[in-house]
């Protein structure tokens, strides 16, 4: 039976931290009716990559979830698996292949609701748990505590009797009790609950699957007129499928759903403007009734994501009726059974698709020509024809109708001049496409409420004209990296709710008009989300600035100041008074600045910031000091990045917060506080000396912080104070003397219960240190990665106090020591380490052997030793000295050649091993895709297959990330690692950009 919970059992046992940190491997699949062995076997294989899987062959994709699966103890979660007539003969070979690849105590959980898939599995040696319903007294309460709402209703014990009938019928499934509860909820006459009542009396002939769905009917039957087409509309998304809000909310705008007037929760206007709130409102109003699932919010509370639970969008499939339909690309024979003339609405799902050739629109389509809907269902990826062509044609001629129209990811290079034949067009999404401009028939679609061209990297300038879309609500310009500017009179569009990237400019357009003034946004006080602001160094007039209205946008919640940081110092001069002008309204969370070369950060820090939650400040190269932080009560993350002069964040006699500034915070003992302060990030703060410039001021405790990373600050004196809440610490390039202290701030207080809860721990670049402080270790008993490189004076990772049991890290997985040149011998308290999984040795010249005790790392499945001239000869071959204490390591590399792969010695010479890294080379190669986001992806895949020669590869390539970061990384990798010029060459070349 659907509905009982056991998707969400599974996610509970799947997320326990216990389960999830016996298995070194976990996987999670929703299957539902397509039991596809290729389907599942990429799915997984993506999971465990956590990145796209080209579409390959059964073999090919075996072969590769094998090397990552191989001796490794997993855990594969297969949700809602149905009985499709294929699933026991795919089973069978899926079975197989896991049998044979993982490590003893591997589980495979499965969960459905078809009786006889349950009976199948449990003769393949799978225990069957049948989930039973909630208790009389469990399905009332949670009905009690959904529909009643806390509050008491006048004629309480009708509403109960009525209520415990209706609870009764739903047969203890929560779904279906969530669902009535969320209806009746809204309803506080009596006389509509046993209505409700009845008509669900006379379900009672029907089988328990059966009632189930047509009680969650009847959920659907009672809910408002005006929310029906939205929930109906959500049969186009795949199960599983987490839905982006926005976006569904901006695809019923475009199809007329929602209406103001209609909306008891909207306003007395019935403008355009309302529209996204009050659809916003409709979703939040149907996820209280359960008809949407697993909402995910942002830090301003809002919901991004969400789900619809797989009975709910079966009843999405019902309701939508033959007007709405999902194809299946995979299907060669897509149009068989469908009547084109009467479709609204098409989503296709490429989903299972095998072929790499362009996929070509189903023959039939053109009949479809009242199509208001067209898009793929996982809104990611055409792949249709490069150039664009007959099928775009097809569709621009033939559905006039069109209100929705998704092409993200279609590969074009070039928009044909024909779409402005589609009129009626409110929802445009041309994304991840290759054009470097778009065709000006475009600015006739005078009905356009939403322009999606986020990651069009190619794309040079948006149309002269587009100021006649006068109804656009949504310009999303996400990563368009080469975009000089916005057209003239961009701030004539005042039904703005989304701008996501301004930049000033004071080139001209092809119009002939000067571009991009700041002070286009002065009338668009609509503007939501996230607003980024580029070239603010052009901006020379400080009137021009303030009549940007940044304080009037009271919906804005992420804000960037981006200036150039190559530019001569005089043109700095205006910076404070640019940034002084750009005050923000109170409601922002986000705040960032780039390249702001003020020597002092502007008075609204205190009054307009009081709700932020995120501070990020980023090559402000003039700052001397911080104002004081404390009334920022609401600050989580705070990130200091290359602020040169920075000396002291809080100083003497901080500016004194105004009136309306909240009270700064403080402890019992006086000592002032960032109470919410989660996270805190600062690096290369070369003058940075101390926190505070005065000893009267005391450091900051912080209750909350979880993440501290302070990097290359080598003038730093002294470090923040912090509880025992921290679990990922980095400190790098700073005196041996701070390590201590950070040590002992994080002591907890004296007859506390409560220990550190460090689980990631990272020592770079401090060079005096000779040993571990003592006052470190006891804080180290839940650490699971410890990496310490570049301490060239460090003698020992022991501690002459304590014992090898005593300094026992008993949960660590990972071990890294780099460039430790004094370090003679590995610590005797590894040995204890039983959970120990992978160690990289790296530079450490004074290692001379592996200790005997070494065999008693059985779980270790990774060693990589390099650059470490008297270990490494030790270790090179089955018949070195020390083989014999590492043949048990599933995969060994010593001085950059893999020694050992899946627990097999490797004969094959480092030619043989070049060759195959060549030939693996030019079959990724045949997949690479024009975009330029493809293109970035490659050349991360490529230095993977490096790891021949890079041992570990790269720490990490941003796919978005600068060209002159990729370049500058490319030379350093060269350098340090030998890399053959010819092969980094010519991942340079597939990326476009070797001649820059």
């Amino acid at each position: 039976m659907g509905g009982l919970g056991k998707t969400a059992l599974a996610q509970y046992i799947y997320n326990d931290k216990i389960v999830s940190s016996y298995f070194q491997l976990t996987s999670w699949i929703c299957v539902s009716d397509n039991f596809s062995e290729t389907v599942l076997v990429k799915k997984i294989l993506e999971s465990l990559s956590e990145e796209k899987v080209a579409d390959l062959q059964l073999q090919s994709l075996k072969s590769k979830l094998k090397t990552k699966m191989e001796n490794k103890k997993f855990l594969v979660v297969l949700d809602d698996v149905w009985d499709n007539g294929d699933y026991m003969t795919n089973w069978e070979r899926l079975m197989s292949f896991f049998c044979n690849v993982g490590a003893v105590g591997s589980k495979i959980m499965v969960t459905t609701r078809i009786g006889s898939v349950a009976n199948f599995m449990a003769t393949k040696g799978i225990e069957r748990h049948e989930i039973k319903g909630l208790s009389k007294q469990e399905s009332w309460s949670l009905f009690e505590r959904i529909a009643f709402k806390g509050k008491a209703v006048e004629g309480d014990e009708r509403f109960e009797r009525a209520g415990k009938e209706i609870v009764g019928r739903c047969v203890g499934v929560p779904l279906a009790i969530r669902a009535m509860a969320g209806v009746l909820s809204s309803k506080r006459n009596v006389v509509d609950w046993e209505a409700l009542k009845d008509k669900q009396a006379r379900l009672d002939s029907m089988d328990s699957d059966k009632r189930i769905l047509a009680t969650l009917r009847l959920s659907y039957d009672h809910l408002p007129s005006y929310l029906k087409p939205c929930f109906a509309y959500c049969s186009l998304f795949p199960k599983d499928y987490e839905i982006e809000v926005k976006t569904l909310v901006q695809l019923w705008m475009s199809q007329g759903y929602i209406n103001c007037v209609q909306s008891s929760s909207s306003s007395s206007s019935s403008s355009s403007s309302d529209l996204f709130e009050v659809g916003v409102g409709y979703f939040k109003s149907m996820l209280s009734r359960s008809f949407f699932q697993e909402p995910h919010e942002d830090h301003s509370g809002n919901v991004r994501w969400c789900k619809v639970h797989d009975l709910m969008h079966d009843l999405a499939l019902e309701v939508a009726g033959k007007e709405s339909v999902t194809l299946r690309a995979s299907n060669p024979v897509v149009d068989d059974g469908i009547n084109f003339d009467g479709l609204r609405h098409i989503s296709f799902d490429f989903e299972g698709r095998r072929s790499r050739k362009p996929w070509q629109v189903p023959h039939l389509l053109p009949r479809a020509t009242k199509l208001r809907t067209l898009l793929p269902a996982n809104m990611n990826s055409w792949g249709m024809n490069a150039n664009g062509g007959e099928e775009y044609e097809t569709i621009f001629s033939n559905m006039p109708s069109l209100r929705a129209l998704s092409l993200r990811g279609a590969l074009m290079k070039s928009v044909p001049p024909s779409i402005h034949k589609l009129k009626r067009l409110r929802y445009l999404n041309l994304s991840r496409n290759a054009m470097q401009m778009l065709p000006e028939g475009i600015t006739k679609l005078v009905n356009l409420q939403v322009l999606v061209l986020d990651f069009c990297e190619e794309l040079r300038q948006l149309p002269r004209d587009i100021v006649n879309l006068s109804n656009l609500e949504f310009l999303s310009l996400i990563e368009c990296v080469r975009l000089t500017g916005l057209p003239p009179g961009i701030g004539q569009l005042t039904l703005l709710k989304e701008l996501s990237s301004f930049e000033v400019t004071n080139a001209f357009h092809s119009s002939g008009a000067a571009t991009s003034r700041v002070s286009e946004l002065k009338h668009l006080n609509g503007l939501g989300g996230k607003l980024k602001i580029s070239n603010l160094e052009l901006v020379k007039d400080e009137a021009e600035a303030q009549a940007a209205s940044l304080n009037t946008k009271q919906h804005l919640r992420t804000l960037e100041l981006c200036w150039n940081i190559i530019r001569p110092a005089d043109d700095a001069a205006e910076d404070g008074r640019t940034l002084e002008a750009l005050e923000p309204n109170e409601n922002l969370k986000e705040l960032k600045l780039w390249g702001y070369a003020g020597s002092s950060l502007s008075t609204w820090f205190f009054n307009s910031l009081k709700n932020v939650v995120i501070i990020s400040l980023t090559y402000c190269d003039e700052l001397r000091y911080l104002p004081s932080l404390d009334p920022l009560v609401s600050l989580e993350e705070l990130t200091l990045y290359k602020l040169y002069s920075l000396e002291y964040i809080q100083i003497e006699e901080p500016t004194p917060p105004s009136a309306s500034a909240p009270a700064p915070s403080s402890s019992k003992n006086g000592v002032q506080l960032l109470p919410s302060l989660k996270s805190l990030t600062i690096w290369e703060c070369a003058n940075l000396i101390s926190w505070a410039s005065s000893s009267k001021i005391e450091m900051p405790l912080f209750p909350r912080l979880s993440v501290l990373d302070i990097s290359k600050c080598p003038k730093l004196e002294s470090v923040p104070r912090f509880s025992v809440h921290v679990e990922k610490v980095r400190l790098n390039g700073m005196e041996s003397e701070l390590l201590g202290e950070f040590a002992a701030s994080s002591i907890p207080p004296p007859h506390s219960p409560t220990h550190s809860r460090f689980r990631e721990l990272t020592i770079h670049r401090i060079y005096g240190l000779r040993v571990l402080p003592q006052e470190l270790l006891p804080q180290l008993v839940s650490l699971e990665s410890l990496d310490i490189e570049s301490c060239p004076n460090l003698s020992t990772l022991s501690s002459p106090a304590a014992t090898p049991l005593q300094f026992a890290l008993p949960v660590l997985r990972r071990f890294n020591i780099s460039k430790l040149s004094g370090l003679d011998c590995l610590p005797e308290w590894l040995q204890h380490s039983s959970k120990l999984q992978e160690l990289v040795i790296w530079s450490c010249g004074g290692l001379k052997s592996l200790p005997e005790w070494f065999p008693k790392l059985a779980a270790l499945e990774t060693l990589i030793v390099n650059d470490s001239e008297l270990l490494s000869p030790r270790l090179e071959s089955s018949t070195a000295e020390d083989w014999h204490k590492v043949a048990h390591v599933s995969k060994i590399v010593v001085s950059y050649k893999m020694v050992q792969r899946n627990g097999k010695y490797l004969v094959a010479e480092a030619g043989d091993q070049h060759q195959e890294l060549e030939a693996e080379a030019e079959d990724d190669e045949q997949l690479l895709t024009s975009t330029q986001s493809s293109r970035y992806i490659l050349l991360l895949n490529y230095y993977r297959k490096a790891k021949l020669y890079l041992t570990v590869g790269l720490a990490f390539v941003n796919r978005t990330a600068s060209i002159g970061h990729l370049l500058w990384y490319n030379i350093e990798l060269i350098i340090a690692y030998s890399i053959p010029v010819s092969f980094s060459l010519h991942c340079l070349d597939i990326m476009n950009i070797s001649s820059v």
